[in-house]
């Protein structure tokens, strides 16, 4: 039986070669993505093109990162917040 894991993205897939994702690679594309966080695109190259893979959030989820961030960057003795991207 498949374990089921509430996450608070989707996969996201763009490009010609995106017929090419399957239900068995899509779920190991996620696999990939929670292995390892750091990832931020996985890029294929298909025989239809190429596909980008990459997290999407909900739109809400970005706006209460930026409420936390202004948060932060406000409290008293605070003089810079910087949040580093995995590259």
């Amino acid at each position: 039986m498949a374990e089921i894991v509430s996450r608070s993205w989707q996969l996201l897939t763009v490009g010609p070669g995106s017929r090419h994702i399957t239900p068995e690679l899509h779920d190991r594309l996620v696999r990939l993505l929670d292995l390892l966080p750091q990832t931020r695109l996985i890029e294929i190259e298909t025989d239809a093109g190429a596909v980008s893979v990459s997290r999407d959030w909900p739109s809400d989820r970005l706006e209460e990162v930026a409420a936390i961030e202004a948060d932060v960057a406000a409290m008293p003795g605070i003089h810079r917040l910087t949040l580093f991207q995995a590259t």
